[in-house]
């Protein structure tokens, strides 16, 4: 098999995986076969490790040393301080980016807000796709203050915020409330509102926290 067809191979296989761990098809804790994935799958054993490796990279996936591989667990308060640790970033990086951003880079979180609201008109919802934008919207605030450790930091984070797509529901009016600040963001970045910036940011974060505090028992257990 040829390397590019072995590439295709995992990026479907790291689709479909990552969908049903985020879907809670694959629920946290539970152990993973490589061996009945691929079967499961339809391919090698091959492109599923390494569709593995890139969600254990991306955290959503851990394997335990002569244990095997699971669907990464994490505590409650674990899970609040990492999205605490997310606002003081994005609320930092928002600061920074204010007094510099240009017309196009506003533009181009627009454009994400624009490709977001389209998903939101299509049945069925394709959340995954939307989870997607969705991080990238956040992490493009990250990329323009331009400070490569705290990128390094945020991004290290990500790994708690991806398992936070598990937590948080997949439904599309639930989707519909939370993108309504994604909206505000993006018409405050284009006045340069600081204020509404960070009072959006804050309520986004605690809508997250109010949430996964309900839905944490029957999502984790």
């Amino acid at each position: 098999m040829s390397k590019i067809e072995t590439s295709l191979l995992t990026t479907q296989v790291y689709d479909v995986l990552r969908g049903k761990i985020i879907g809670r098809k694959y629920t946290p804790g539970e152990k993973l076969d490589i061996h009945k994935l691929a079967e499961e799958f339809g391919v090698s054993r091959s492109p599923v490790k390494d569709a593995i490796n890139q969600l254990v990279h991306e955290g959503l996936i851990e394997i335990l040393p002569r244990k095997g591989t699971y669907v990464t667990q994490i505590n409650f308060s674990e899970f609040i301080e990492v999205l605490d640790a997310r606002l003081m970033i994005e609320m930092w990086a928002a600061q920074r980016v204010i007094p510099k951003i240009t017309d196009d880079q506003v533009e181009e979180w627009g454009q994400i807000v624009q490709e977001m609201d389209s998903l939101l008109e299509v049945s069925p919802f394709p959340f995954e796709m939307y989870s997607k934008l969705d991080m990238k919207f956040h992490k493009m605030l990250i990329t323009w203050a331009e400070n490569t450790k705290i990128a390094e930091i945020y991004s290290s984070l990500n790994t708690h915020v991806s398992l936070s797509r598990i937590v948080h529901s997949t439904s599309l009016e639930s989707t519909k409330t939370r993108h309504k600040d994604h909206r505000r963001l993006f018409e405050a970045m284009q006045d340069r509102d600081l204020p509404t910036i960070l009072g959006t940011l804050t309520l986004h974060l605690e809508s997250l926290k109010k949430e996964a505090e309900v839905r944490w028992d029957e999502v984790m257990k």
